[in-house]
């Protein structure tokens, strides 16, 4: 009888840690986004944003894996950081190479807007990992709008802009994750 009530008592907490388990890794499962979904959603959300360029996006960053929607959010806000280091260092070699006038106007105000961006989108990283969603959006915005009129400043000064997949790929991250900010609540 010793016997028996010592394998029920195996089997029992057996089956309890079985069942711990199985409950932690689905937990932890749902801890993590899925980054296909996460910008299928995004890209539903907003048109902007092509469903590839995201995911190819988030693919590239290896912590992109194991995070949730707003540590997606988080990612996709710190890589438009480093597009609008990469934009203003493109500026800053074109400046170099002594453009025509009206590109020169267009490059001078583009400088102005990435400089601002840069703090911008900074704030924006630190609003969205300290969850002030309202202020992480507004910063977003204000950040996709400078790299839209640094786009349109070229039309307005009569050039063609140099710029335009720097500004494009500015826009459509600040939009990624703007988006899935919007999805992370």
């Amino acid at each position: 009888m010793k016997h028996s009530t010592t394998t029920t008592t195996t089997m029992i907490s057996a089956t309890l840690l079985s069942l711990l388990l199985l409950f932690l890794t689905v937990h932890l499962a749902g801890a993590q986004a899925n980054i296909q979904d996460t910008c299928k959603s995004a890209a539903a959300a907003n048109s902007v944003i092509n469903y590839d360029f995201c995911v190819n996006t988030f693919l590239r960053n290896p912590k992109s894996g194991s995070v949730d929607t707003r540590g997606l959010a988080s990612i996709a806000a710190l890589t438009s950081v480093n597009q609008a280091y990469n934009v203003k260092d493109n500026i800053n070699n074109l400046l170099g190479n002594s453009p025509d006038p009206p590109t020169k106007t267009g490059l001078d105000q583009c400088m102005s807007l990435y400089t601002s961006m840069l703090d911008t989108l900074a704030q924006a990283v630190d609003a969205i990992n300290g969850k002030q969603d309202d202020n992480a959006k507004g910063l977003l915005n204000t950040a996709i709008q400078a790299a839209q009129n640094c786009e349109a400043g070229f039309g307005q000064a009569g050039a063609a802009s140099p710029l335009t997949q720097g500004n494009n790929d500015s826009v459509e991250l600040s939009s990624m994750a703007l988006a899935i900010l919007g999805l992370a609540n």
